[in-house]
């Protein structure tokens, strides 16, 4: 059970003093910005994107962002440099000196292609519904479909993939539906290659997300500090704060500490 950041940051504040390296994981989307009925409109609040630039100019501070969003999406909304990106769930990361690309994802483009093509077509008389073929993975948008044709949605993205389920999985995530490689390799996954491509001694890793996908980083790290932004529900982070304002709060705060 999740328990208010607010409440310990004077107990985590040596912690985080202490750290021999800090690595700050983000998620975008409902973290950094409010999610919003357009993705497209998601855009980062510049002094949000301060806040982000600040942390990451920091000694012995390495900053994630780490999105179901593409790489180049993600980079074009945060323009931070000397920043990790991990896009499409973490199945491509770049950064200093790397430029990583999930093998399993790379060899299925071709086939989401077509899933995606597939996806559109069998869509297109549900207003609203939007599919993002983001090269590695596929987004299927709901936000916008009215309540009742959601569950046709979730019927044709479910037909789809059952063509090929040895190849592709689904997740859901805020009103949005994740087509993925089938492949044991999510944004916990990420976050951990990034760590070990760091190899700093002492290293503490912190992580804030909202979606379900975060989910996979919070049990990933057992020993990180994880802290799911919204209503904490069931959670496998240990702390919570109440939207992406709390979050830019506390990277503020977090500033000051390092």
């Amino acid at each position: 059970m999740s328990v208010p950041l607010q409440d310990h940051l004077d107990w985590l504040a040596p912690r985080l003093r202490g750290a021999g390296h800090l690595l700050i994981g983000l998620d975008y989307d409902g973290t950094l910005t409010p999610i919003v009925d357009d993705p497209n409109q998601a855009l980062l609040a510049p002094h949000t994107r301060d806040a982000v630039k600040a942390l990451s100019e920091l000694p012995n501070t390495s900053v994630a962002i780490v999105s179901g969003r593409s790489v180049h999406d993600a980079y074009a909304r945060v323009g931070v440099d000397g920043v990790y990106y991990a896009g499409n769930h973490g199945l491509q990361i770049t950064g200093p000196g790397v430029c990583f690309l999930e093998p399993t994802a790379t060899r299925i483009q071709r086939p989401l292609a077509w899933l995606a093509s597939a996806l559109t077509a069998g869509l297109a008389h549900i207003p609203g519904a939007r599919v993002e073929n983001k090269t590695l993975s596929i987004s299927v948008h709901i936000r916008q479909v009215a309540a009742a044709d959601k569950k046709k949605v979730l019927r044709h993205v479910q037909a789809a993939v059952a063509v090929a389920p040895e190849t592709f999985r689904v997740t859901h995530g805020k009103e949005v539906y994740e087509m993925l490689p089938q492949v044991d390799w999510h944004k916990g996954s990420a976050m951990t290659w990034i760590s070990t491509h760091l190899a700093k001694p002492n290293t503490l890793s912190l992580y804030l997300g909202d979606d379900r996908t975060d989910e996979d980083v919070f049990r990933s790290l057992p020993d990180a500090i994880t802290v799911k932004v919204g209503e904490p529900g069931t959670t496998a982070a240990r702390y919570h704060v109440a939207d992406p304002f709390s979050v830019h709060e506390f990277l503020l705060w977090l500033n000051r500490v390092r």
